[in-house]
């Protein structure tokens, strides 16, 4: 599916909000992505903490950091508290993808916790296509809407236009099933980085 399958006034009916819980997880993706920017914030982040928590942020970083097995980094992924040590675990699930990303998705069909979905989703959209094409295939099974709408957005950062149909369906029932929160836009998002872009 591509723009024209879209209403010409459909992005004018659906504003992209400055502000939400997508836009922060598109903001981590992008800053892996961009190492240097990392680097940066991360260094702003710790030249500012507080005695206490830079001693927690470094034992967490230990901890994880001599991590080599798949269900390990796996269980790490809920249990990580410092939002530094984030970056940090991603690129080490990144190095184990093969092992890690088929327990992630698993995982991901019952999973209602929110850091394990936040940060399954920001591994996906930065590890190889292929996993991407199979969250595709696991995404009927995927019952929680908050991992639904975090996880449309690796289909966005893909820019894959195959993926508008099944972006276009998460917006309007995310949208129904949850119109106390702001979780349509994941889908929205992504359907702005495949058509806008």
């Amino acid at each position: 599916m591509d723009r024209r399958k879209i209403s010409e006034d459909f992005f004018d009916e659906h504003p992209l909000e400055q502000l939400s819980t997508a836009q922060l997880t598109y903001f981590r993706m992008i800053t892996i992505m961009m190492s240097d920017l990392e680097e940066l914030v991360n260094e702003t982040v710790i030249s500012v903490m507080e005695e206490s928590r830079h001693e927690q942020y470094l034992a967490e970083k230990e901890r994880f950091m001599n991590l080599d097995k798949a269900e390990d980094i796996v269980s790490y992924m809920r249990k990580i508290k410092d939002p530094v040590n984030c970056s940090l675990l991603i690129q080490k699930a990144l190095e184990y993808q093969d092992d890690v990303i088929p327990l992630v998705l698993k995982r991901l069909c019952k999973s209602g916790h929110d850091v394990f979905i936040e940060n399954a989703t920001v591994l996906i959209a930065n590890a190889d296509i292929k996993y991407t094409e199979q969250l595709y295939d696991i995404f009927p099974d995927i019952r929680n809407a908050y991992a639904r709408s975090e996880l449309c957005i690796v289909f966005g950062v893909k820019k894959k236009s195959e993926y508008t149909q099944l972006l276009l369906e998460q917006y309007a029932l995310i949208k129904k099933e949850r119109p106390d929160k702001d979780y349509e836009q994941g889908p929205l998002l992504a359907l702005y980085l495949i058509l806008e872009a």
